[in-house]
Formats: structure tokens, sequence, C-alpha cells
């Protein structure tokens, strides 16, 4: 069986924030934003590892 990949588009209003006129205290609080994101995605792709993990058990890919 082909693995299918569903491609979802970008959403259109996330974009990089212009950094030039952040404070440092700003550009501070936007790294807590980013990594509390990227630690959100990662563990969606590690759940997303273990349901794919257990689909191939049972049909023992």
């Amino acid at each position: 069986m082909d693995d299918i990949e569903i491609v979802i588009p970008k959403a259109a209003e996330w974009a990089p924030r212009e950094l030039d006129n952040m404070s440092v205290e700003a550009l501070h609080e936007y790294v807590e934003d980013l990594q509390r994101e990227l630690t959100r995605v990662q563990s969606e792709i590690g759940n997303r590892h273990v349901v794919r993990s257990e689909a191939d058990a049972i049909f023992k890919k």
C-alpha cells in the first residue's frame, strides 16, 4: 500500500516578525513563544510516530 501524505499549506497569516524594532525584552518573549510552539509541534510528531508504530504492528507492515 502506498503511503499517502496530506500536505497542509502554511497559514497565510503566519510570517516571521520584524525584529529591527523589537526591544531585547520583546525578543526574549518572542523566543519563548517560539520555543513553546516548537515543543508543541515536536510533541505532536512524537505522538504520530507512536500511532504509526502501533498501526504498523497491527497490520505487520
